[in-house]
């Protein structure tokens, strides 16, 4: 194992911020959310490939790294004593993501190389597929090309019907490609890739770089690198990654308790009897930006005391947040999940694009997924 260091402000949680990245219609698709942090080294540089123990030549740290296990666990004290700001990066789980920036221009300058498995299953598809970046990337194989970008090759993976080329790709040399090959594939049902995933999110054997390309990746669509078993990745890929809702009306909606930013403890179980409306939004959601004035109307023209709203903010940086709260006047209860499409309610309800509204019904069941039934559901089941 490989001990980093990495700069956290004292006192703080990671900021995060998210860049709009997929925009599809009239909602927003999963986004990339990615924390900064900065690369420490206990030289003066800031080189982010240098060891945290590379400084120190010295005979005596020498003879302790001789012991390795005594080594870690002196450094482990003397950190958490010390410099709680020091954190030990073993994989993708643990280290921190980089930010939305560096992550494209090193997907700019990454070199992809295509086998003919995948050149021709790139090929097979172009003629049926309307993606632009598809047909490009097919051009530039017919053209002669072996290698791509990671930017151009990524859109390639990211539309309907690439399982076929996801498949080609899935044991590719690139880590970075295994993975993102794997997460399309797992996202339509493959359990196997989904171990893949969960292999290459703890593999301690990577650079630096691709264990923090993975880990922002993982926090883009939502999984919980630290956390998530290579089953919960599964089931959260295959929701994520769904046409239709994760519930179908009439099914038992998730309990959940949540917190408001005033305090308040809300959970489904205390709300029985109330019609619930979970409204999912986000600052970086353009769409939902657009509809909101038009949406706080309609949804203020219903008694709050048969029907709480909840706003569920998937924003992780919460000035901006705040702003925006303030900016529209927002009249009912709001929620900022800073894990964006990981927290907690858009996990437990499926949320894969924005703005996207969840209606549960005063026996807890869900509903609808448009406010406009709001009406019909309090006239057919009323609420207490």
């Amino acid at each position: 194992m490989v001990i980093y260091g990495q700069i956290i402000d004292p006192g703080h949680e990671p900021k995060y911020y998210q860049d709009q990245i997929q925009v599809a219609g009239s909602y927003c698709s999963i986004v990339a959310a990615i924390p900064i942090r900065q690369k420490l080294d206990c030289g003066a540089s800031l080189s982010p490939e240098r060891p945290l123990l590379a400084p120190f030549g010295n005979s005596r740290l020498q003879s302790f790294a001789k012991e390795k296990a005594m080594l870690r666990l002196i450094l482990t004290f003397l950190f958490s004593f010390a410099a709680p700001t020091i954190a030990i990066a073993d994989s993708a789980a643990n280290v921190a993501p980089m930010p939305f920036d560096k992550f494209t221009q090193l997907a700019e300058k990454r070199v992809v190389t295509i086998n003919e498995a995948t050149k021709t299953a790139i090929l097979a598809i172009d003629g049926d597929s309307s993606s632009k970046e598809l047909a490009y990337v097919a051009q530039l194989l017919r053209d002669g090309a072996k290698a791509v970008s990671l930017k151009e090759v990524a859109p390639v993976l990211s539309g309907d019907g690439v399982q076929a080329i996801a498949s080609t790709m899935a044991s590719h040399d690139d880590p970075i490609i295994r993975f993102y090959a794997n997460l399309v594939l797992a996202g339509s049902g493959d359990s196997d890739s989904a171990v893949a995933l969960h292999g290459l999110i703890h593999d301690e054997s990577l650079e630096l770089t691709d264990k923090q390309m993975i880990r922002t990746w993982c926090d883009g669509v939502g999984i919980r690198a630290a956390d998530d078993s290579a089953q919960k990745i599964l089931e959260h890929l295959i929701a994520a990654s769904g046409k239709e809702p994760k519930f179908k009306k009439g099914d038992p909606a998730p309990d959940f308790e949540i917190s408001t930013t005033t305090g308040r403890a809300i959970s489904l179980i205390e709300l029985r009897g109330k019609v619930v409306v979970l409204h999912f939004w986000a600052t970086s959601c353009g769409p939902c930006l657009g509809q909101m004035p038009a949406h706080i109307a309609a949804l203020a023209k219903h008694d709050q005391k048969v029907v709480e709203v909840v706003f569920v903010s998937l924003d992780d940086d919460p000035e901006k947040f705040e702003s925006t709260v303030e900016r529209f006047k927002m009249p009912f209860n709001n929620v900022r999940e800073d894990r964006g499409w990981g927290g907690q309610l858009a996990r437990a309800f499926g949320v894969n694009l924005m703005p996207f509204d969840v209606i549960i019904d005063a026996e807890g069941k869900i509903a609808s997924n448009s406010i406009a039934d709001i009406a019909e559901i309090l006239a057919s089941s009323p609420a207490r």
